[in-house]
C-alpha cells in the first residue's frame, strides 16, 4: 500500500494580477507551504473568533515547488519538477506497476503549463515520455507502447486523435466498465509508438484539436479535461515461462475552476464551466471519501459509498484513486491575493488528498503469477516432506502436491505454446497488426494468398507469405514437402509453382495440373494481379494480394472516381465460382466480365447526359418558381386587403363569441366544483365508515391474540415441566450409575497396582527389563540436560548482544533528555536570541526531534529483534519439552507393557480397567447432557414468558390507544347523516346555476342569428361565411403546430430517457458476459486440472492396491512355507534330541546347539567328525562355527558384512541399497544389493539346500523404505548373510565345501552364486569403479 504523493507548485503573476496592483500570499520552506490572509491584522483578538480567523495557515506535502521567479535561489524548474515526480513514473512503469499524474488548480495556475509545457520548456508528459523510450536498453526484452488521447467536454468524451470526417467535433464516445480491467472508453483509438517522435506528433495533434476559449481569468483557458494514456508492456522469458508485465499511465490535465464572477463567462462559456466545476465537486467528494476510508475504515464497522459515477472523470480515473495505481496529484496554485479563496480551497483539497491509500500491484498475466505460486507451492512441499514424495502417509498433502503439478503442467505448455506461436508471428518484420474500431486487421507488405474455404465449420483465416524466390504448391505426400500445403479433387502432388522476382509474381502450372485464375484455365505462365481469385484443382481457392500494386490502383481510382466492385469474382457467391469451374465455363465467366465493364462505361456516359438535362430543367424550374412567387404575392396583398375589410365585421361577433364561451367555461367550471364536492363528502363518508370498521377488526384481532398468548404460556410451562421432570429422573439415574462404577473401577485400579508390584518383586526378568527402562530413561534425561546446556550456549552470545543494544539505548535516552532539557532552558531566552543564534536554536530543535525519531526507531527495532529470539527460543524449548514428555511417556508405557506381558490376567484386568473408564467417561458426559438440556429448557420457558409478557403488555397498551379513539355509533350515524344533506344541498344548487347558464346561451345565440341574417343581406352571406372558415382553418393550424411541437418534445424525452435506460442495461449484460466468459474460461482450467488431477490418483491408486494384492499374496505364501518349515524343524528338533538321549544313554553325549524362539538363527546340528575321525572342534552357535571356518590346509577366511546402506533414486523410485563386503583372506570386494536380491537369493537356495529352510529371513514390513526399518534390516540381513555361507560350506552338495574345492577364491565364489558378482556399473561407497 501506498498514499498518494501530493506536490504544490506556485505560479509567477501574471498580467491581470500585476494591473491590480497584487500582493504576495504564499510562502514555501522546504516541504511547508503558508497562506497569508492580507484582510486579517496581525493582531487578532481572543477567543474561538480569533482562532477561526488566523491569518496564517499552514500545510505540509511531499513537495513544494517554487517557480516565482528564475532569479531565486529555490526556484523550481521544468526538469527539477520532472526528477522529483516523473521520475518515479517511469520507475513504476519500467516496475509493472500503474501510474497516474494529475494536475489540480483554478483557471490560469498553469496546470497546462506544469503538464505539456512549451516548445522551449517542455512540461512532465513529454519528458516522462521520453525517458521511457530512453530506457528501453534491455536486449533480451521486447517492449511495446499503446497511446490514446481523450478529452472530457460537458460530461461527454471525445478521441483527439481519431480523424474526423466532418470538422464539427464528435463527442459520442461512452464509458463501460470491464470486471476485471475497470472502466474503459468504447471504441477510443490506440496507437502504436516506436519512439519519441511517434508520440510527440500525436500530443501535438491532440493539443490542436482540444477544446479551449479565453475568459477573464486566463486567454487561453482550457474548457474540457485531457487524459493522455500509455499502455505499456514488456515481455520476456523468465524460468523458461513467458513473463509479461503492462503498466497504464494517465497523464491527466484537468481544467480549472473558475468563479462565473471572476471569469466572466456566459453562454457556452458558462455552461462548460457548470460542467467542470461539477466534475470536480465530484472529484474532491471521491478525495474526502478516501481520505477518510484511510483514516477510519480499518477501524469502524462503517460502510462507505464512493460516488465514482457521478462524474466521467472521476469514473475514469477509478483505479488511480483509490486503487491499482501509484498517483501522483500537482496542485497549482497562484501567488496573488485576489486569488487567496481559490488558493487556500486548493491547498485544502491537496491536503484531504494526501491522506488516499492505493494499493497498487504488478500487472502481470494471471496464468503466469499462478505458475510461478504453484511452483513455489511445490518446492515448499517438497523442502517439508525432505524430497521423498512417495512417503506421504496424508491423502490430502499426496492430492493437493498432485493438483498443483497438474495445474503448473496444465497452464505452462498452454501459456508458453501460445506466447511462443504469437511472438514467432508478430517478429515477422512483414506481418503487423493493428486494431480498426471492433475488428483487427493484418498488414503485411509482401505479396500474399488469402484461402476462401467454402466450408461453413472453418473459423480460421489462412494467409500464406509469397517471400523473394519460387514457392512450391502440392499435396503433403509429395517427395519434396511443398511450401504450400493444399488437399483435394484434381490436386497433384506438385500442382503449380508460383515465382515472386523484381516485385512481379507469376503462376507457373505444372504439367496436367487445373489451375484457373478469375475463372479463366490457364496452363502457361500468368503473371498474377491485385485481387485475382485463383482456383487450384476443384476445391482449393485463393485471392491474391499485392499490397504495392494496391496502393498504385488506390490512388488512380480516387484520380477517376471508378469502382472495381463489379469486376471482382469475389461479388460473385462461392457456390457460383466452384459450379463455374465444374462446368467448365470460365471463357464465357471472362466474357461477361469483359461485357460487365462496356455497361459501366455505359452508364457512366448516360448518367452525365442525364446530369446536363437535369441542370437544364433546374434552371427552367428556377424560373418557373419565380414567377409563381411574384403571383403568390400578389394574391396575398389581395387577401389582407379583404381581411381588413371584414375585420370590423369580426369584431361585432366577436364579442357574442366571447360571452358565449365565458357562459360554457362557468358551466365546465361550475360542474367540476360540484362533481368535487360531491366526491370529497362521499370520500369523508367511506373513511369515516372504514375507519371504524377497522379499528372494530383490530379490537378484536387484538383480544383474539392475547388469548392465544395465555394459551401458548400455559403450554409451554406444562411442556416444559414435564421433560424437565423426566430429565431429572434421568439425571439420577445416570449418577447412581457413575457411583457405582467410580467404586468398581477404583477396586480394580488397586487390585491392578497390587499386582504388579506382585510381579515385580518376584519375577526376575521383568525386574531386569524394567531397570534397563529406567537405565535409559536416566541416561535419555542426561542427554536431554546436555542439550538445554547446548542451547543455552548457542543463544547466550545473542541475548548478551541485544542486552548490550538495550544498555546502549538507555543511554542514548539519557543523554537525550539532558539535551532536550538544555534546549528547554534556552528556549525560556528565546526573545533575547538574535537571529543568526533563532536560527541555530531551530536546527538544534529540529536535530533533537529526529535524534528522538531515530531513537524511538532503533528502539522498536531492538525490541523486535528481541521479541523475534525469545520467541525463536521459546519454540525450541518447546519443541525440546515435547521431545522429552514423548519419550518418558514411551518409557512408561513400556514398562508398562512389560509388566502386563509377563501376566494374562493383569492385562485382562487392564483392559477392563480401560472400558470402565470408558463407560464412567460416556456417564458423566450423559449427565453433562442432561444439565445442559435443563439449561435449554429454563432458557426456552424464561424465554417464552418474557416474550409473551412484553406482547400482552404492549398489546393491552394498544387496546387502551383503540378504546380511546373509538367513536360510539351515534356519533357515526350523525356525521354520515350531515354528510348526506350536504350532498343534496350541493345538487340543488349546481342544478339552479345550470338553468341560469342554459336561458342566458339561448337568448345569446337567438340575437347571434338575427345580426348574422342582417349582415348577410347587406354585404353578402357567401364571401363572409368563406372568411370565417378561413380564419378558423387558421388557428386549428396554429393550435395543431403547437401540439405536434409539444408531442415531439415529449417524444425527444422519452426516446432520451429509453436511450440512457438501453445503454445502462447494455452495460449491464456486457459486464456480465464478460464476467460469464472468465468464470466459463476459469471453470475449464479447473475441470482439466481436476480431470488431470483425478486420473494421477487413480492410476496410482490402482497401482498401489495391485502392488498390495501382490505383496499380501506373496506374504501369504511366505508365511505359509515359513510355517512348514517351522513344523518340519521341529521335527527334526524331535528327532534330534531323541538320537542325544540315546547317545547320552550309551556314554556318548556330545554338545548341540539347539535353536529357540529367542536365537531364530541358531541351528540344531549333530557334532561333525573329521575325515581323519576326530571330534570336530566346533561347539556353540553358528556363528561361531562360521567365523573359524577354513578349508583343509587353507588359512583363508570367508568373512561378509555388511557396513552401511545408502538411498539410490528419487521420487517415486528411490529405494536404499546394503553395502556387502566380502573378505577372503586378504582378498575383499564390495557390491551393493537392493533387499529383493536378498529375497530372491534366500527364495532361490532354500529349494536347494533344505538347511537353509531353518534360517529366518527378515521379513517385508509396511513402512519398508523408512530409514529406521533399513537400520533394522541391516544387521539382521549380516547375521542372514554369515549363517548361510556357513550352511553352504557345510553342506556337501554345495560348491563352496572343501570337498568340492580345495581352495575358496573370489572366482569360486562368484560362479556359487552371481549376488557376490559386482556388475560393470557398480561403483563403490566413495566412487571408485
Amino acid at each position: 500500500m501506498t498514499s498518494v504523493k501530493v506536490a504544490v507548485r506556485v505560479r509567477p503573476l501574471n498580467r491581470r494580477e500585476k494591473d491590480l496592483e497584487s500582493k504576495f500570499i504564499i510562502e514555501m520552506d522546504k516541504k511547508k507551504t503558508t497562506i497569508v490572509n492580507r484582510k486579517v491584522p496581525e493582531t487578532g483578538g481572543e477567543g474561538d473568533h480569533a482562532r477561526e480567523n488566523m491569518r496564517l495557515k499552514e500545510f505540509t506535502f511531499d513537495h513544494s515547488f517554487w517557480s516565482v521567479l528564475r532569479s531565486d535561489c529555490n526556484y523550481a524548474s521544468q526538469e527539477e519538477v520532472f526528477k522529483c515526480l516523473g521520475l518515479d513514473v517511469v520507475a513504476s512503469a519500467y516496475d509493472g506497476y500503474n501510474a497516474c499524474v494529475f494536475a489540480y488548480g483554478q483557471t490560469g495556475s498553469g496546470k497546462s503549463y506544469s503538464m505539456m509545457g512549451s516548445q522551449d520548456d517542455p512540461g512532465l508528459i513529454p519528458r516522462i515520455c521520453q525517458e521511457l523510450f530512453s530506457r528501453m536498453t534491455d536486449e533480451d526484452t521486447s517492449f511495446k507502447a499503446e497511446v490514446s488521447y481523450l478529452e472530457i467536454y460537458n460530461e461527454k468524451v471525445r478521441d483527439l486523435l481519431k480523424q474526423s470526417s466532418s470538422n464539427k467535433p464528435m463527442h459520442s464516445l461512452r464509458v463501460r466498465e470491464h470486471p476485471k480491467l475497470g472502466p474503459y472508453v468504447q471504441d477510443l483509438s490506440k496507437h502504436t509508438v516506436t519512439d519519441y517522435d511517434d508520440i510527440k506528433a500525436l500530443m501535438d495533434r491532440g493539443n490542436s484539436i482540444r477544446t479551449t476559449a479565453a475568459t477573464n481569468m486566463n486567454d487561453t483557458s482550457s474548457r474540457s479535461h485531457a487524459i493522455f494514456t500509455i499502455v505499456f508492456t514488456q515481455a520476456k522469458f523468465a524460468n523458461d515461462v513467458p513473463c509479461e508485465m503492462s503498466s497504464k499511465i494517465h497523464l491527466v490535465d484537468l481544467a480549472g475552476s473558475e468563479r462565473a464572477d471572476s471569469s466572466g463567462a456566459t453562454g457556452q462559456r458558462l455552461k462548460e464551466g457548470a460542467s467542470i466545476n461539477k466534475s470536480l465537486v465530484t472529484l474532491g467528494s471521491v478525495i474526502s471519501v478516501l481520505a477518510e476510508i484511510s483514516e477510519k475504515g480499518s477501524k469502524s464497522g462503517k460502510t462507505f459509498f464512493i460516488p465514482y459515477r457521478d462524474s466521467v472523470l472521476t469514473w475514469l480515473l477509478k483505479d488511480s484513486l483509490g486503487g491499482n495505481s501509484r498517483t501522483i496529484m500537482v496542485a497549482t496554485i497562484s501567488p496573488a491575493d485576489v486569488n487567496y479563496a481559490e488558493t487556500l480551497s486548493t491547498l485544502r483539497y491537496a491536503n484531504r488528498a494526501k491522506n488516499i491509500i492505493n494499493r497498487p500491484t504488478v500487472n502481470e498475466d494471471p496464468n503466469v503469477k499462478l505458475i510461478r505460486d504453484l511452483r513455489d507451492e511445490i518446492n515448499r512441499l517438497k523442502t517439508l516432506l525432505g524430497g521423498n514424495i512417495d512417503n506421504i502417509s496424508t491423502p490430502k498433502v499426496q492430492e493437493k502436491l498432485h493438483e498443483n503439478e497438474a495445474r503448473v503442467k496444465v497452464l505452462t505448455e498452454e501459456w508458453a505454446e501460445k506466447w511462443n506461436e504469437a511472438q514467432h508471428i508478430l517478429q515477422d518484420q512483414t506481418l503487423a497488426i493493428r486494431k480498426e474500431g471492433l475488428g483487427v486487421v493484418l498488414d503485411s507488405t509482401l505479396p500474399h494468398l488469402i484461402g476462401i474455404d467454402d466450408d461453413i465449420l472453418s473459423t480460421g483465416i489462412m494467409l500464406y507469405h509469397l517471400k523473394g524466390g519460387s514457392t512450391i504448391v502440392g499435396r503433403p505426400d509429395s517427395e519434396e514437402m511443398p511450401d504450400i500445403e493444399i488437399a483435394g479433387i484434381d490436386v497433384e502432388e506438385n500442382h503449380c509453382e508460383i515465382v515472386h522476382q523484381n516485385g512481379e509474381v507469376t503462376l507457373y502450372p505444372m504439367q496436367g495440373a487445373m489451375c484457373s485464375i478469375n475463372g479463366t484455365v490457364v496452363t502457361e505462365p500468368v503473371k498474377l494481379t491485385q485481387g485475382a481469385v485463383i482456383l487450384l484443382g476443384r476445391t482449393n481457392m485463393f485471392r491474391f494480394n499485392h499490397p504495392a500494386e494496391a496502393a498504385k490502383m488506390k490512388q488512380e481510382l480516387r484520380s477517376c472516381g471508378l469502382s472495381l466492385s463489379r469486376t471482382s469474382l469475389l461479388g460473385h457467391s462461392m457456390t457460383d465460382l466452384y459450379k463455374s469451374s465444374e462446368n467448365l465455363s470460365l471463357l464465357a465467366a471472362g466474357f461477361e466480365l469483359e461485357q460487365n465493364n462496356r455497361e459501366d462505361l455505359a452508364k457512366l456516359e448516360d448518367k452525365r447526359t442525364h446530369i446536363t438535362l437535369m441542370e437544364k430543367r433546374h434552371k427552367k424550374a428556377d424560373n418557373d418558381r419565380d414567377e409563381a412567387q411574384d403571383k403568390l404575392e400578389k394574391f396575398v396583398l389581395e387577401k389582407e386587403e379583404q381581411l381588413s375589410m371584414i375585420q370590423e365585421q369580426f369584431d361585432e361577433e366577436i364579442s357574442i363569441g366571447e360571452k358565449l364561451k365565458i357562459l360554457q367555461e362557468k358551466e365546465i367550471l361550475i360542474t367540476k366544483e360540484a362533481a368535487v364536492t360531491t366526491q370529497r363528502l362521499e370520500k369523508e363518508g367511506e373513511k369515516i365508515k372504514r375507519q371504524h370498521e377497522e379499528q372494530t377488526t383490530q379490537l378484536q384481532a387484538l383480544v383474539s391474540r392475547q388469548a392465544q398468548l395465555e394459551n401458548l404460556k400455559a403450554d409451554t410451562e406444562t411442556e416444559v415441566t414435564a421433560k424437565v421432570k423426566d430429565l431429572m429422573c434421568q439425571k439420577s439415574q445416570a449418577e447412581k450409575k457413575s457411583t457405582s462404577e467410580v467404586k468398581d473401577l477404583k477396586n480394580m485400579q488397586s487390585k491392578l497396582e497390587n499386582g504388579k508390584q506382585l510381579i515385580l518383586d518376584n519375577n526376575v526378568d521383568v525386574q531386569s527389563e524394567i531397570l534397563s527402562l529406567e537405565q535409559s530413561q536416566c541416561e535419555f534425561l542426561a542427554q536431554w540436560e546436555k542439550d538445554k546446556e547446548a542451547m543455552t550456549d548457542k543463544w547466550h552470545p545473542s541475548l548478551k548482544e541485544i542486552a548490550v543494544k538495550n544498555q546502549r539505548i538507555e543511554e542514548a535516552w539519557k543523554d537525550l533528555l539532558e539535551l532536550e532539557r538544555k534546549h528547554q532552558l534556552k528556549a525560556q531566552n528565546q526573545q533575547n536570541m538574535s537571529d543568526d543564534e533563532r536560527e541555530k536554536f531551530e536546527d538544534e530543535k529540529h536535530e533533537l526531534e529526529m535524534a528522538r525519531t531515530l531513537l524511538k526507531e532503533e528502539e522498536e527495532r531492538v525490541s523486535r529483534e528481541e521479541k523475534e529470539l525469545v520467541d525463536v527460543i521459546e519454540k525450541e524449548m518447546d519443541e525440546m519439552e515435547l521431545k522429552k514428555n514423548e519419550k518418558l511417556n514411551e518409557i512408561e508405557m513400556k514398562k508398562h507393557d512389560v509388566i502386563l506381558d509377563s501376566d494374562d490376567e493383569l492385562r485382562t484386568l487392564s483392559q477392563r480397567i480401560s472400558e470402565k473408564e470408558q463407560d464412567l467417561k460416556r456417564t458423566r458426559e450423559q449427565v453433562n447432557e442432561i444439565d445442559k438440556e435443563l439449561m435449554c429448557c429454563d432458557n426456552k420457558l424464561s424465554e417464552v414468558v418474557d416474550s409473551t409478557t412484553q406482547e400482552l403488555v404492549e398489546l393491552g397498551r394498544r387496546q387502551t390507544e383503540l378504546t380511546a379513539n373509538m367513536l360510539d355509533e351515534g356519533a357515526v350515524s350523525e356525521t354520515l347523516t350531515d354528510i348526506s344533506n350536504k350532498v343534496i344541498e350541493v345538487e340543488t344548487n349546481y342544478k339552479k346555476e345550470l338553468k341560469t347558464i342554459q336561458s342566458e346561451r339561448e337568448r345569446l345565440l337567438m340575437n347571434k342569428e338575427a345580426a348574422a341574417l342582417c349582415e348577410a343581406e347587406e354585404n353578402g352571406w357567401e364571401r363572409l361565411s368563406e372568411d370565417a372558415r378561413l380564419e378558423r382553418k387558421i388557428q386549428e393550424i396554429e393550435s395543431l403546430k403547437k401540439e405536434v411541437e409539444s408531442a415531439r418534445a415529449d417524444l425527444d424525452e422519452k426516446q432520451r430517457r429509453f436511450e440512457e435506460e438501453r445503454n445502462a442495461e447494455m452495460d449491464k449484460i456486457e459486464y456480465e458476459v464478460l464476467k460469464l466468459q472468465e468464470m466459463e474460461r476459469q471453470e475449464r482450467i479447473n475441470a482439466l486440472v481436476e480431470q488431470e488431477v483425478k486420473r494421477r490418483m487413480f492410476e496410482e491408486k490402482v497401482e498401489r492396491e495391485n502392488r498390495r494384492k501382490v505383496e499380501r499374496k506373496k506374504e501369504q505364501e511366505d508365511r505359509a512355507e515359513e510355517i512348514q518349515k517351522i513344523k518340519e524343524q521341529h521335527n527334526r528338533e524331535l528327532r534330534q534330541l531323541k538320537a542325544k538321549l540315546e547317545k547320552i544313554s550309551n556314554g556318548k553325549s556330545t554338545k548341540s546347539a539347539i535353536s529357540s524362539k529367542s536365537n531364530p538363527y541358531a541351528t540344531v546340528m549333530s557334532s561333525d567328525t573329521g575325515r581323519d575321525g576326530t571330534t570336530s572342534p566346533h561347539h556353540g552357535s553358528i556363528d561361531n562355527r562360521s567365523s573359524s571356518l577354513t578349508y583343509s590346509g587353507d588359512l583363508n577366511l570367508l568373512k561378509v558384512t555388511i557396513p552401511s546402506y545408502r538411498l539410490q533414486g528419487y521420487g517415486s523410485d528411490h529405494h536404499y541399497e546394503y553395502e556387502v563386503k566380502i573378505m577372503i583372506g586378504e582378498d575383499s570386494w564390495t557390491v551393493y544389493r537392493r533387499y529383493s536380491r536378498f529375497r530372491l537369493l534366500h527364495q532361490d537356495w532354500k529349494r536347494k539346500i533344505p538347511e537353509i529352510n531353518s534360517l529366518v529371513f527378515p521379513p517385508k514390513k509396511l513402512f519398508s523404505r523408512s530409514e529406521k526399518v533399513v537400520a533394522e534390516r541391516q544387521k539382521q540381513l549380516e547375521l542372514y548373510m554369515q549363517n548361510f555361507l556357513s550352511i553352504c560350506q557345510r553342506t556337501p552338495s554345495c560348491s563352496l565345501h572343501s570337498s568340492n574345492n580345495k581352495y575358496l577364491t573370489k572366482q569360486v565364489l562368484c560362479e556359487f552364486e552371481t549376488f557376490f558378482k559386482r556388475g560393470l556399473f557398480e561403483v563403490s561407497k566413495h566412487g571408485a569403479t
